[in-house]
């Protein structure tokens, strides 16, 4: 980062938010407008301060690693077109050697690691757009992330619009969230991947409306990750299908019924969910066979490059039993550390501090509200026990494979804004209401349709 980068970055900035503010009141309303500015700009802060400290603190990394690769494709559209369409079109071909030049150090291409290479040719027609701006590419990136992030936010307050503000805190800013999920890394991009499947699952087939549009983003937000992290489906198409089994459980008059299905339904359910899952990791180095062998290695790598970041579960015997085991572990590690005493850097103190509030909030639940209630309200509003099962799954698959703090402060933060956003649904639904305010929702109830039509974000192609 550079000149280069004080002279481009401001233009684009101006442009990129120029486009965003010109389309804004399609997708905002008056509440929740101004979190949308607020959002993109903390989206782009986050994108240019990731590439400052990587460049300036930690003297390189992975973002600064793909944005070199990314350069040298690009340079090909200069030189060589033909060279840069097979580059970003074509599956990996070691055998060309018209396109060494170009790839010949890049040992994702040369090693067929076709995930990370799916993600260097996004950075390269970034960087293309960009004339190799590092800040600038970054800002593409943040771009995509905000997409998805916003989408994620149009679903929670299409369901409560009476929490607007509290989701837009929980969903769209979220300090580790916004900074590992804003710059040129692959947590941004299956951030906003996510956000737009869940935006496409919900409008296609839980709201059925706006249904050419859910499926265009459903599509684009499936061919991207399933590009670049297509392990990530294991969790998250099981809880759609959740989903799914819970609007048709409710379709269901009778509750004698109701309770005899139910076991069924969820079964039914789940089977889908898993096997959707493999049918689309089935061509991938993460489909079944291999996924608990890649964990294994993956954590005992990271373990051991993690120095004083590292942390232990368990031993690891490259079986799904044996990975199953450590689920408590993993799933407390993943939402609940880094501990404060725990930290090394002050990146981690970010995420300690988090984590601290994850589990003070998560045990005041616990503690004021009984749990035959807590489960109740977890089982009866959907997009709770959805945005639940979803982290809970997210928060295992990331605990096991992580092995250090620092690879699993940036994992999970595709499971936070969920995460989060249910302990404010729960909290809100389960807060017994003062007298004053009891009184007041009864002056109110009557005009409660016009209020929610009116504040409420329609789900619009």
């Amino acid at each position: 980062m550079g000149l280069q980068d004080i002279i481009f970055a401001p233009i684009y900035f101006a442009i990129l938010y120029g486009i965003f503010s010109s389309q804004k009141r399609k997708y905002t309303n008056k509440i929740n407008r101004k979190y949308f500015t607020q959002a993109l700009q903390a989206k782009f802060a986050g994108a240019i301060a990731l590439g400052l400290i990587y460049y300036y603190y930690y003297g390189g990394g992975d973002t600064t690693l793909y944005f070199d690769l990314g350069r040298y494709i690009s340079r090909s559209f200069y030189e060589s077109p033909t060279a840069f369409f097979k580059l970003i079109f074509s599956p990996i071909d070691n055998h060309d050697s018209s396109l060494y030049r170009y790839v010949g150090m890049n040992l994702f291409y040369t090693k067929g690691d076709s995930e990370t290479y799916f993600f260097i040719r996004l950075v390269a027609v970034c960087n293309l757009l960009s004339f190799n701006t590092y800040a600038v590419s970054a800002m593409f990136f943040a771009c995509f992330s905000m997409i998805g992030s916003w989408a994620i936010y149009l679903v929670f307050i299409d369901v409560y619009p009476q929490l607007t503000k509290q989701l837009g805190l929980a969903v769209l800013f979220i300090p580790s969230v916004v900074f590992w999920g804003s710059g040129m890394m692959k947590d941004s991009i299956t951030l906003g991947s996510i956000g737009l499947i869940f935006y496409g699952f919900y409008a296609v087939f839980i709201k059925k409306k706006s249904i050419p549009t859910g499926i265009i983003l459903l599509s684009i937000g499936l061919f991207v990750i399933i590009s670049v992290r297509v392990h990530y489906l294991y969790c998250l198409i099981p809880a759609l299908m959740l989903w799914i089994y819970l609007k048709f459980r409710d379709n269901i008059k009778s509750k004698a019924l109701k309770v005899i299905v139910t076991p069924f339904l969820l079964a039914i359910g789940l089977v889908l969910g898993y096997f959707a899952s493999i049918k689309l990791t089935e061509e991938s180095s993460y489909n079944i066979d291999n996924l608990a062998n890649k964990t294994m290695v993956t954590a005992t790598y990271l373990q051991s490059v993690g120095q004083g970041s590292a942390y232990n579960l368990g031993t690891y015997d490259g079986t799904l039993t044996g990975m199953a085991k450590l689920f408590p572990q993993a799933v407390g590690t993943a939402l609940f550390r880094p501990f404060l005493w725990e930290v090394r850097n002050p990146v981690a103190l970010i995420a300690a501090i988090e984590a601290s509030l994850f589990l003070f909030f998560t045990l005041r639940l616990l503690v004021k509200v009984k749990l035959r209630r807590l489960i109740r309200v977890i089982f009866d509003e959907h997009v709770v026990f959805v945005s639940l099962a979803f982290a809970i799954a997210f928060s295992y698959s990331v605990g096991v494979a992580s092995g250090n703090f620092g690879t699993l402060v940036r994992y999970k933060i595709q499971m936070m804004p969920f995460y989060t956003a249910a302990l404010v649904i729960i909290t809100h639904l389960t807060k017994k209401p003062t007298r004053k305010a009891a009184t007041v929702q009864r002056i109110v109830m009557p005009r409660r349709e016009l209020i929610t039509d009116d504040a409420s974000v329609k789900l619009e192609g």
